[in-house]
């Protein structure tokens, strides 16, 4: 599972806002809070055979290295409650 792309995250404002929206709606049905979820988070949404509202409906290895480092961004913003 990929954690980290070292690469800048490429997304505009209203994509980052729906990824980070996105991840926190799935955090909030899953046991555990915080920091923890971030792998599960990404995990569900690189094996994910049609792609999730968190990485804009595209699967994961479709993504350009740049949006796959925003969706991971915006994950971990999901997680410490810094969506905007």
């Amino acid at each position: 599972m990929t954690t980290r792309v070292d690469v800048p995250a490429e997304s505009t404002e209203e994509e980052y806002f729906q990824a980070c929206h996105a991840a926190k709606v799935w955090m909030q049905t899953q046991p555990g809070t915080g920091e923890a979820l971030i792998e599960p988070y990404l995990a569900m949404v690189q094996t994910s055979h049609s792609g999730v509202a968190g990485s804009w409906n595209v699967r994961w290895a479709e993504l350009t290295p740049a949006r796959q480092a925003a969706v991971i961004v915006a994950a971990v913003a999901a997680a410490n409650n810094e969506c905007g």
